[in-house]
């Protein structure tokens, strides 16, 4: 297991993979939560204009994501508490995302002017948090684009299957051509497998092809706790903190994030 992310100084991790359903957003509020949960302060930014993660967190805010991005583009100062829902747990924030007309009110022009205001808003809120957690949306467009740029580190949910190869592929593109547009390092850091299930004897296979791309490799088991505790919106540590599954993001927080033993 190569280094964890606290011992390398990166903090602002986005989860991003540009295809849906492979539990990307489960995956940031389960390794958000445990993070909270182990005393650690958190942020978690919705950049997903469907906003599956906010809906999980019933967001209070009354600005947004998207409102934050047409404040840079207004050159409005930026009040932090104005975009946070506090305390969604202990130690947890999150800047939700309501509005699913991002992409039609907001071009790709008006994206890109302004992902430089995002990433200075990341540099401003870092300090305040022991980590800031991206989640991203689910396609390669100038929003996906501005989320990873703004990232110190990447992490990337997948499914064992065929087509996550050439998904992995394109992610992996991606993330470079986003660290040379800002002209900074965005380091791949790690894997996440979720539903995984060792019965079958392609998840072996799989295994195989994916350690050929030289990154860490996490496994989330296959789990009716994590569908269980999202329908009530509950997190894996409230609704199922001795299963497989909880067993194995804190394996992920612990290793990936905090190197504890």
């Amino acid at each position: 297991m190569s280094a964890s992310l606290r011992d390398r100084g990166l903090s602002v991790v986005a989860v991003a993979n540009q295809k849906g359903g492979v539990g990307k957003t489960s995956s940031v509020i389960q390794i958000a939560a445990g993070l909270a949960k182990r005393g650690e302060r958190v942020l978690v930014i919705d950049g997903d204009p469907q906003g599956n993660l906010s809906l999980f967190f019933g967001p209070e805010s009354k600005l947004d994501f998207g409102d934050l991005l047409a404040a840079f583009l207004r050159g409005t100062p930026i009040r932090l508490p104005d975009f946070l829902h506090k305390r969604v747990r202990r130690n947890l924030d999150v800047i939700p995302a309501r509005n699913r007309n991002l992409r039609i009110e907001l071009d790709d022009d008006d994206i890109s002017r302004s992902a430089k205001p995002f990433a200075d808003f990341i540099s401003s809120v870092r300090i305040r948090y022991d980590w800031v957690l991206i989640d991203t949306s689910p396609s390669n467009s100038r929003l996906e684009r501005l989320l990873i740029a703004a990232s110190d580190a990447v992490i990337i949910p997948l499914e064992f299957q065929l087509f996550s190869v050439s998904g992995l592929e394109a992610v992996l593109s991606e993330v470079k051509e986003c660290a040379d547009e800002a002209g900074k390092e965005i380091l791949i850091h790690s894997l996440i497998f979720t539903k995984a299930e060792n019965r079958l004897n392609r998840v072996n296979t799989y295994r195989n092809v994916f350690s050929t791309f030289s990154i860490p490799i996490f496994e989330i088991c296959k789990s009716e706790y994590l569908s269980r505790s999202l329908e009530k919106s509950r997190t894996i540590w409230e609704c199922g903190p001795s299963s497989y599954a909880a067993r194995d993001y804190a394996r992920v927080i612990d290793k990936g994030f905090l190197e504890l033993q």
